[in-house]
């Protein structure tokens, strides 16, 4: 009998345009399969289409993987090239309401679709990082996850260490080193080959390379714990550090605050 494989799942997630983010739909979904008998990788993914337009929020970060800004852009699922300049007063008509509901749906079947393929692979675990999402979107889709053992990475790394505040895939992915080169994916100590068809779409902030940074970050945290758990404590001591010296420059620009005199004294 084959030994079951891991399954690295990433969803990315758009908010339909004129909702000010109430209605949400997948855009894409991104997938690394681990042989844990052979230590072997293969990949999936999908992006999904539909007749909808979407926002889409990029963030920016400094070095430390902290949120300095972020950038919005508005397009259509079935023709990402259709662009247009997002405008905070547009609302969504109750006929565009409909259309969003009937493209929401089609993205669902096609996950449904999607991952009833991938289930032909012999997989046993499913693993997220912050799964949340992607269990609200299994639910939506009808895609039953009960008959699999599933893990959150990100709740993990939280309990194993004791944090207050989880960690982000960004920072943790600062943490193991993670870098592309032309054929494959890297950490710290680790190594992995990209086959041809995947070396262009593997990058953070996509499905499929979140799902490969997921990969790569469990494999550090698991087979190079007390490494990986120094990088963390490190991490987290240049990041209060930042947030403080932030916080200072932020009192030092407002500057002193006057206190308030009760004119009767005067």
């Amino acid at each position: 009998m084959t030994t079951p494989l891991t399954a690295y799942i990433d969803m990315e997630f758009a908010g339909i345009y004129g909702t000010h983010q109430r209605m949400q739909i997948p855009i894409e979904i991104g997938v690394v399969l681990h042989n844990p008998e052979t230590d072997a990788l293969s990949f999936a993914g999908k992006p999904f289409r539909a007749d909808v337009e979407v926002e889409l929020w990029k963030n920016i970060l400094n070095d430390l993987g902290k949120r300095v800004d972020s950038r919005r852009r508005v397009f259509n699922l079935a023709d990402t090239v259709r662009t247009q300049q997002f405008d905070h007063r547009f609302h969504l008509s109750p006929a565009g309401a409909r259309k969003a509901r009937t493209a929401i749906a089609a993205v669902n079947a096609d996950l449904r679709l999607f991952m009833q393929a991938l289930n032909s692979r012999n997989i046993g675990t499913l693993v997220f990082f912050a799964r949340q999402r992607e269990m609200v979107a299994f639910r939506q889709a009808r895609v039953r996850t009960d008959g699999f053992l599933t893990r959150d990475i990100q709740q993990e790394i939280a309990h194993e260490m004791q944090l207050k505040e989880q960690i982000s895939l960004d920072r943790m992915s600062l943490i193991i080193k993670f870098g592309i080169t032309s054929n494959s994916i890297k950490s710290a100590n680790l190594s992995f080959t990209i086959p041809p068809q995947y070396q262009y779409v593997i990058k953070p902030h996509k499905a499929i390379g979140d799902a490969a940074r997921m990969f790569l970050v469990d494999m550090e945290f698991r087979q190079y714990l007390t490494e990986t758990r120094a990088g963390i404590k490190d991490h987290l001591l240049q990041y209060e550090k930042a947030r403080a010296a932030e916080r200072t420059q932020i009192d030092e620009e407002r500057g002193p605050v006057q206190d308030e005199q009760d004119p009767n004294m005067l």
